[in-house]
C-alpha cells in the first residue's frame, strides 16, 4: 500500500528505535502520525525494553497500518537497532528519529522537498529545538581540527534565527536524520561493534565519502528531550565517545603522517584533560578514557580494516574529506589546552562561524 511509486511524494520509512520510552514515545508516535506528508511507513523497533513502552504501542497505534512494530529480544544498541529499522524499510527516504521527540507537522515534507530538489544532499538532519522550542538544541555538529574538539551548532540560541534553508555541517545529529536509500545501499549504515555515537558521525562519513553533501534543512523542525531513556554513567559515556572519535580519526586521517599527527595531538590531550579531572575528583571520567584506550590496542586490527574498508569505496580525497569535516580551524597550542582558555577561544571562533552562517 504504501509503497506505491510517486515522484513528487516518495515513500519515507521512518525508524524509530524505541527502549523503555515509557515517558515519551505515546507523544513521540502520536506526532509522527499526524505528520503532514502522504506516503510513509513507521517501523518502531523495540529493543528489548523492561517498561510498557512496548505494550502501550501495541495498544493505542497498532491498528493504524503505517506503522510495523519490530521486537528484539536482546538490546542490541543504537547502531544495531536501526540497522535492524533499515532492514524492514521499503522507502525511497530512511529517516532515523529518536523517540524522545516531537515533530512539526510539516518537518517530513520540508526533508524531502529539499533532498529532492537537491541531488548532491545524501543526508539531512531536522533543526532540532529543545522540548519547549524556544530554543535551539543543535543545528547540526561542527568538528575541529584533530577531532579534539566538537561543537553543537547554535546550541541555546532563540529557535527564531533565521539560517539559510540549507546548510552543511561535519556530521549530523542522530535524533533526526534522512538518508536516501541509494547512499545507504552503496556504502552501508551502522557498525554494530560500535554500539553507541559511532552513528551520526559514521553516516555522515560515508555520505561524504560518496561524494553526496551532508546538510541541515533549518525549516524542518523538530522538538527533543535528549537523554530521555537511558541510564549511563560518566565512565559509560566517556567510554564509548572516546572509543568511537579515536576510530573516526582512522578515518578522517587516512595518510599515515596526518594520522600520526592527530593521534599525537589527542593523545596530549586526553592525557591533560584526564589530570584535570583527577584533579576535579572526577575518577569516573578518567577510567572511561583508559578503558576506551585499552579497547583501542585490543581491537587495533579492527579499526586498521575498518579505516583500509571505508577508504576502497570512496570518491573523494582525504584532502576533501577533511575540509568536511574540519570546519573550525584551531591553532595546535590551543588543540592541546583543555582548559577554560582554550575552550573559550574555540566559543569565540565558533560564534564567527554561528555569525557568518546567520549572514548568508
Amino acid at each position: 500500500m504504501f509503497s506505491m511509486p510517486d515522484e513528487h511524494n516518495p515513500l519515507v520509512s521512518i525508524v524509530i528505535l524505541n527502549y523503555n520510552g515509557q515517558s515519551c514515545l505515546e507523544d513521540c508516535l502520536n506526532s509522527v502520525l499526524e505528520t503532514k506528508y502522504p506516503n510513509f511507513e513507521v517501523i518502531l523497533v523495540d529493543n528489548a525494553s523492561k517498561d510498557e513502552s512496548l505494550k502501550m504501542a501495541q495498544k493505542v497505534f497498532g491498528a493504524d497500518p503505517r506503522l510495523k512494530i519490530v521486537k528484539n529480544q536482546t538490546n542490541v544498541g543504537f547502531s544495531g537497532g536501526n540497522n535492524i529499522g533499515f532492514a524492514y524499510s521499503k522507502g525511497e527516504y530512511i529517516v532515523f528519529l529518536n523517540n524522545d521527540t516531537i515533530v512539526d507537522p510539516d518537518w517530513l515534507a520540508t526533508l524531502v522537498s529539499a533532498m529532492q530538489n537537491d541531488p548532491t544532499i545524501g543526508l539531512a538532519q531536522s533543526m532540532i529545538l529543545n522540548i519547549d522550542g524556544d530554543k535551539i538544541q543543535t543545528a547540526g555538529w561542527l568538528f575541529s581540527d584533530y577531532l579534539v574538539r566538537k561543537y553543537q551548532l547554535c546550541r541555546d540560541k532563540p529557535s527564531n534565527l533565521k539560517f539559510p534553508p540549507v546548510f552543511e555541517v561535519s556530521f549530523v545529529c542522530g535524533a533526526s536524520m534522512m538518508i536516501k536509500r541509494e547512499v545507504a545501499e552503496e556504502m552501508g549504515l551502522f557498525d554494530p561493534k560500535m554500539p553507541f555515537f559511532y552513528d551520526d558521525t559514521l553516516l555522515s562519513l560515508k555520505t561524504w565519502l560518496a561524494q553526496k553533501r551532508v546538510v541541515t534543512v533549518s525549516d524542518s523542525k523538530i522538538r527533543h528531550v535528549g537523554g530521555a531513556t537511558n541510564v549511563w554513567n560518566i565512565k559509560f559515556t566517556t567510554y564509548h565517545l572516546l572509543k568511537s572519535n579515536i576510530v573516526l580519526l582512522f578515518d578522517i586521517y587516512p595518510k599515515l603522517t596526518d594520522l600520526s599527527k592527530a593521534l599525537l595531538v589527542n593523545a596530549f590531550f586526553i592525557s591533560t584533560n584526564s589530570v584535570f579531572c583527577l584533579k576535579n575528583k572526577n575518577v569516573a571520567a578518567v577510567l572511561g578514557n583508559i578503558s576506551a584506550l585499552t579497547w583501542s590496542f585490543k581491537n587495533f586490527r579492527y579499526i586498521w580494516q575498518n579505516k583500509l574498508y571505508h577508504w576502497s569505496r570512496t570518491r573523494v580525497s582525504p584532502e576533501r574529506l577533511r575540509g568536511k569535516f574540519v570546519r573550525v580551524k584551531l591553532p595546535v597550542h590551543f588543540c592541546l589546552m583543555p582548559s577554560k582558555l582554550g575552550a573559550d577561544y574555540f566559543d569565540l571562533t565558533v560564534g564567527k562561524y554561528e555569525n557568518a552562517l546567520m549572514r548568508e
